[in-house]
């Protein structure tokens, strides 16, 4: 196991008050992150000192966004699932499996190769088990995935697309189920991996080409990497405890770009931080929205 944090530098300066839901688009080639409390959506391209920023005029939080058709993002707000046209700032509601359920909140949400949208939720008060994972597909329509965690977060896929990985919060543990291409069936839940031995709670979650895993720590002020089989081989120390997210971007998609959020005394909290590595992603799939004019 090595540790890499010679090389971590920061790249943006700014200061979010909660980093996430960083994600690389493969064709505009920039990056795009999140806010959780602006609500904030941020997009940058390597090299500038500034990036542009799109506050969100619904609801107080933003869970995560998810690349569109059309130059479209999809958001997780307050209220459900929409879609945002970046230009105009627009918001059109597409879908809430939440059903308005009281005191539940959305939060980290992937497409996976297939298309599809994977979205979390988790208990505002962050002490009952009653989030949820969900699939929603083309026509907005959402189907219970699995549920009976406190706080969602992280999914992810494997290079095949024959697995989802999952940050399980608040349980300190990392789950992996089989997932179906054809049907998004989920079975065979199982553990990946638990970090009761690095402090902190799993959050965003990553993939590398070699189906290697990025986990970033929030609380625990680092990435892990984590080899196909859960073990970890690399640490990459963050100088920000509230490590949220990760994504491997960059023209060779060779760079982890880690989000972090604000805390007391830290100047570089809420920073977005950037590392060369060996293993490269792959491209950010686009949801598919079927025959939609959107």
């Amino acid at each position: 196991m090595t540790e890499r944090r010679r090389q971590l530098h920061v790249v943006w300066a700014g200061h979010n008050r909660l980093g996430e839901s960083v994600l690389w688009h493969p064709t505009e080639q920039v990056l795009y992150w999140i806010d959780f409390y602006g609500p904030t959506v941020w997009r940058w391209s390597p090299g500038a000192s500034a990036a542009q920023s799109l506050a969100i005029s619904r609801g107080k939080t933003i869970g995560s966004l998810a690349f569109g058709p059309k130059g479209r993002l999809l958001v997780m707000l307050d209220d459900g699932v929409h879609w945002l046209d970046r230009i105009s700032g627009r918001l059109t509601h597409f879908a809430d499996p939440n059903q308005g359920r009281e005191g539940i909140g959305y939060n980290d949400a992937k497409v996976d190769h297939q298309g599809r949208l994977w979205v979390g939720t988790y208990d505002v008060a962050e002490r009952a088990p009653r989030g949820a994972l969900y699939r929603i597909d083309s026509s907005g329509s959402g189907e219970l995935a699995d549920c009976g965690f406190v706080v969602s977060n992280g999914p992810a896929f494997s290079p095949d697309g024959t697995k989802l990985l999952f940050s399980d919060s608040i349980g300190r543990q990392l789950l992996v189920y089989r997932l179906d291409p054809k049907t998004g069936r989920l079975s065979e839940r199982r553990q990946f991996a638990a970090l009761d031995d690095f402090g902190g709670l799993p959050d965003g979650l990553c993939v590398d080409r070699e189906g290697g895993v990025w986990c970033a720590v929030y609380g625990g002020g680092r990435v892990l990497h984590f080899t196909p089989g859960g073990q970890v081989d690399q640490v990459v120390e963050v100088p920000a405890a509230n490590t949220t997210s990760c994504c491997l971007g960059g023209k060779d998609l060779r760079t982890l770009f880690i989000t972090t959020g604000e805390e007391p005394g830290n100047e570089v909290g809420g920073a977005l931080f950037a590392m060369e590595v060996e293993v490269g992603g792959l491209p950010e799939p686009e949801f598919d929205a079927g025959r939609s004019t959107l």
